[in-house]
């Protein structure tokens, strides 16, 4: 679960990174967004990716629901007060209380740049912006993050750890309202 949340946690920040550039996307400026997701592990020690699949829902004034469904159920929410999981019986399990992280998760979603310029070098094309640590905490443990567009919405992250693993995250946006 720990390895699971790292995951989450470093997708988060590549997109925080990403929405505090010149934006080229409106993303960002929604009150609320909601999709599914696909992630796919890659570790050097495996011959196949690890895939969890799910859905997440972002509110200004809630913060981020990250659900994955399959292979196994758990939740993650993430607001200016820490990163909590749900527990099997509804209550909360304190991830973390750091609330220079958890802000820098919730940038990614709204759109606040000058978190994200803080953080990452960041080089933009038209359709791929891609993010390179300038803190040495992210550098530990994120080489860089490659974000690809699809017009104003990000489609797929990938984050490339420095022993060679990475992780591909792909996005599919249901609306900007809470399903």
């Amino acid at each position: 679960m720990q390895w699971f949340l790292s995951v989450i946690l470093v997708f988060l920040l590549k997109i925080q990174s990403i929405m505090a550039v010149e934006l080229t996307f409106s993303w960002a400026t929604d009150e609320e967004l909601a999709g599914q997701f696909v992630q796919e592990k890659h570790l050097t020690v495996l011959t196949q990716p690890f895939v969890t699949k799910g859905h997440y829902h972002y509110s200004k004034s809630t913060g981020l629901s990250w659900k994955t469904d399959y292979p196994m159920v758990s939740e993650i929410h993430i607001n200016s007060e820490g990163v909590n999981e749900i527990q099997p019986d509804g209550t909360l399990k304190s991830l973390t209380t750091d609330s220079q992280l958890s802000e820098l998760l919730l940038a990614i979603f709204s759109g606040e740049p000058a978190i994200l310029q803080q953080q990452f070098e960041i080089d933009q094309t038209e359709n791929v912006v891609v993010l390179l640590p300038k803190v040495l905490q992210i550098s530990q443990v994120m080489e860089k993050i490659i974000v690809h567009l699809d017009g104003q919405l990000i489609k797929e992250i990938i984050l490339h750890e420095p022993a060679g693993n990475y992780t591909k995250i792909f996005l599919t946006s249901s609306n900007s309202q809470a399903n």
